[in-house]
């Protein structure tokens, strides 16, 4: 009777196996059917399914989960490959990056390369360099070390340059002078001599946007780093008229209780120190007139100073003066670019 029931046993364990056996073979089947179909995702749940059996399964065919795991690594990278060609390359990419079979995973890297580098060419031709230069960077980040990575980083300062021209048009020449200057530490000697031409007029139009935006500080490095770095051109000729332009220099004049003062006003250009505390200004001076409101500005003073803030008050000018350093109290220094704002000059009344 125990034999009987051993042998029982053992007959329906191998119907069993052998159910699972032919089961299996027609899942395989119909992965490879749905893959071919390019219904990838229905084919890569199949091999899965039988890439996590187990039991007896497993162990009279130890080869078929490994195989099932390739086999869904493969349909992978063919749906990876479709959507590429579809145009759908970030999805294409996430897929690429999902292959993690060691026997796949160059083969992988090269192709997914291959599609940024392809995609980043097709970018370029159009003129969308920035779109260009995100997908070259992408690929130096990813699969440096494949063939389309090595022709990537080739390609990457020529795209950078194209990018730097599209920000100068856009108003950024800032951020186009921080590419160029990239470009110049890159080993790509053709890309190196455009940035060099360029850089003048870009530095140049990113002096003149800084100053449209009131970032005078910005604007002085930036015109200064022109001169310092491309002698002899005409931007460096242009430049160095805009550092040594006269500046504007306005204020408020009031009383100590606030109340506005209209009056001539003059700026002095040197002053001496009298006995008796006295003292004595002396020309070149600049003028103008305070109104209603107290404001008062003169519009060209040049670089310089610092010039002395004199007022016209019962026939003579007059200013006010710290007494512990027998100095003026409002000295004016005139810096390059830089507007001067006194804001309140405060006098007597």
């Amino acid at each position: 009777m125990v034999l009987l029931a051993i042998c029982i046993f053992l007959a329906a364990a191998t119907g069993v196996t052998l159910g699972a056996a032919a089961s299996t073979s027609s899942s395989t089947s119909t992965a490879s059917s749905l893959a071919a179909e390019g219904q990838y995702a229905k084919a890569i749940a199949i091999d899965d399914a039988l890439a996590g059996r187990g039991g007896p399964f497993a162990a009279l065919n130890p080869g078929t989960p490994g195989a099932a795991r390739m086999a869904a690594q493969e349909t992978l990278m063919a749906w990876a490959a479709t959507l590429g060609r579809m145009g759908r390359v970030d999805v294409a990419v996430t897929l690429y990056r999902s292959v993690t079979t060691p026997m796949l995973r160059t083969r992988a890297l090269d192709a997914l390369a291959a599609l940024l580098l392809k995609t980043a060419t097709a970018d370029a031709g159009q003129g969308l360099y920035p779109n260009a230069v995100q997908r070259l960077n992408e690929i130096e980040t990813i699969a440096a070390a494949t063939p389309a990575g090595v022709q990537a980083a080739r390609q990457l300062p020529d795209d950078q340059v194209g990018e730097a021209e599209l920000l100068v048009t856009a108003g950024r020449a800032a951020d186009a002078v921080a590419i160029l200057q990239t470009v110049l530490r890159e080993d790509s000697a053709q890309a190196i001599r455009t940035a060099q031409s360029l850089l003048p007029a870009t530095l140049l139009a990113a002096g003149e946007q800084d100053l449209a935006h009131d970032s005078y500080l910005e604007a002085v490095q930036t015109l200064q780093q022109l001169v310092a770095g491309f002698p002899g051109t005409a931007e460096t000729v242009q430049a160095v008229a805009m550092l040594a332009a006269p500046q504007v220099v306005s204020g408020t004049l009031v009383t100590h209780g606030g109340a506005p003062i209209s009056a001539r006003v003059r700026l002095s250009s040197n002053y001496k120190a009298e006995p008796g505390g006295m003292y004595q200004t002396s020309p070149p001076f600049y003028f103008t007139t305070s109104d209603g409101e107290g404001d008062f500005s003169f519009r060209g003073v040049p670089i310089g100073g610092p010039y002395v803030l004199e007022v016209l008050s019962n026939g003579n000018w007059t200013t006010l003066i710290n007494p512990s350093s027998n100095q003026p109290a409002n000295p004016v220094n005139v810096r390059p670019l830089i507007p001067v704002d006194l804001t309140f000059v405060v006098l007597s009344p």
